[in-house]
């Protein structure tokens, strides 16, 4: 039997992967576990690495506190804050990084790293089998990594690896930040919104019914849609312009 060419072992491979390790960005999210990081930009010199982190919290002040006093942080900017999140620039050591292990191999971050919950979560794309198996060697070898997780994995066609970058360059990974923007109750209500019909063409559901569904006002609910869309909406034109 031929051999299945997605299974292919030069072919590349699209994985997750959770990580549990020495870092600041774990230590703050293990100490709150409603806090969500998001790293969007990175820039390194030498023994330092500077981040620009999307902080989403029910208690930004206090977590950015956390930070600032973390061992490994050597300097904090706050570039805007709100009630439910901050944008910072964190300076760091660039050691306790899982950039610091990829920067040295050949595979590519695809999306921001996300950190919830004690871990980071990774969305890769490598060259090869052979290369997704050697990063994941290297950071298990590393001293303070308690925990290296491959979740899933999606081997590809070479043509596919090509349309991933495209995504990539045109802002469709900017989606993977659009829910950190929005309250819990900005997304619940929207989410029902999408649900119920509530955008279709013709409208399966007015705000007056679905103000009923949830309790709510229709004008405080009307609202809550306001700033979801408010939110959302530039950032699907972001991508749209784009394509």
């Amino acid at each position: 039997m031929a051999e299945d060419k997605l299974t292919h072992p030069t072919h590349p491979v699209l994985f997750e992967v959770d990580i549990h390790h020495l870092c600041w960005f774990v230590d703050i999210t293990e100490k709150n576990p409603d806090a969500t990081l998001v790293s969007t930009m990175s820039t390194v010199h030498g023994d330092l690495i500077t981040n620009i982190i999307q902080l989403t919290s029910p208690t930004p002040k206090v977590d950015i506190e956390r930070i600032k006093k973390h061992p490994l942080v050597k300097k904090v900017e706050i570039l805007a804050i709100s009630p439910n999140s901050a944008l910072l620039s964190v300076t760091s050591s660039y050691k306790a990084m899982t950039y610091k292990i990829l920067h040295q191999t050949n595979v590519k971050l695809l999306e921001s790293p996300v950190t919830k919950g004690g871990m980071d979560s990774e969305i890769l794309l490598a060259p090869s089998h052979k290369d997704m198996s050697d990063l994941l060697s290297l950071w298990k070898e590393q001293k303070g990594y308690n925990e290296v997780k491959l979740k899933r994995k999606r081997n590809l066609r070479p043509e596919d690896a090509k349309s991933l970058e495209m995504f990539r360059t045109t802002g469709f990974f900017d989606l993977q930040s659009a829910k950190e923007l929005v309250t819990p109750k900005q997304l619940e209500i929207f989410q029902l919104a999408c649900d119920y019909g509530y955008y279709d063409t013709p409208k399966r559901i007015s705000i007056e019914e679905l103000a009923q569904r949830t309790g709510l006002s229709p004008s405080t609910l009307a609202e809550h849609l306001r700033k979801a869309e408010s939110k959302l909406l530039p950032i699907f034109w972001k991508v749209l312009r784009k394509l």
